[in-house]
Parts: structure tokens; sequence; C-alpha cells
């Protein structure tokens, strides 16, 4: 797969990460609903695995609910619209007028060989300029909360 790393903007969230774990671990532990509910998303937030669904494959989807510490819930919902295994999983999300993102936004996740390790990218946007600030800070601590769980 040629690299195509997208460039920050002022509307996307960039990171990037080695994990001491082989490609086809990272890229599971984006895949596997048991994984997922494991790490994903931020801080004190909860994604229990029965409400996780993911049918993987171009044109599936992949749909969770997030539980914050005091009861409220909110769901995301992706179309897949690029799938490599294991080296690319893109997905737009489904509007969320209701988070101030009327549009969706397009998450695209590389893994690259990185000797034993793997180096993750993740772009996602575009965010509202408000927004994007707080999206950053969910997707930090969750890439936190994933190298704990590939640590383990």
């Amino acid at each position: 797969m040629p690299e195509q790393t997208p460039t920050p903007t002022d509307q996307h969230v960039l990171i990037t990460r080695v994990f001491d774990a082989p490609r086809e671990r990272v890229f599971r532990a984006w895949t596997d609903p048991e994984a997922l509910a494991a790490w994903y998303g931020p801080e004190h937030i909860e994604v229990p695995r029965d409400r996780i669904e993911i049918d993987l494959r171009v044109g599936g989807r992949y749909h969770l609910t997030m539980l914050a510490p005091d009861g409220s819930e909110f769901t995301v919902g992706y179309e897949i619209v690029e799938l490599v295994e294991p080296e690319l999983l893109v997905l737009r999300s489904d509007p969320m007028p209701q988070m101030g993102m009327p549009e969706p936004s397009v998450l695209r996740v590389e893994f690259h060989d990185h000797g034993t390790k793997t180096r993750m990218t993740l772009s996602d946007g575009p965010y509202p300029t408000r927004g994007r600030a707080g999206a950053e800070a969910g997707w930090t601590a969750a890439v936190i909360k994933l190298a704990a769980l590939l640590s383990s």
C-alpha cells in the first residue's frame, strides 16, 4: 500500500503512534468487537461489547454506543468505505447534528510495519473548528488505552 498519510489541518485530527505489537494485532484491535470494547473512547467512557456491531466489509457498518459515567449514551455509526486487511481502515461517520456535526467526517487509520512494531496513523475530520479540540482529546485518550491493551 503506498503511503498517503494525511497532513494536519485546523479541521482534522492527526495522530501517529508506534505500538509494540505486530500490525495484524493492532488492526484486529480496531475490527474485533471484543478488543474494541476494551479501549475505544475517551477516558472514563465505556463501550460495552454488546453495544458494538461490525460488518467488516466495504459497504458494511461499524456501530457502537459509548456510555458516560453519568449514564448518558452516545451512539456512533460509520460506513466502511475502504478496507485493506491489515493495512487500512476508512470509515465515514453518520452525520451527528446533535453534536454540531451536520456533515459526515472520515476516519482513516493506516497500519504500517515498523520493524517488529506497528506505526498507526489516524486522521479524522473535518470537524467544526470548535469541535476539533474535543475530538483530538478523545482520540488521544483512546490511543493511550489502545497502547495499554496492546502491551498487556
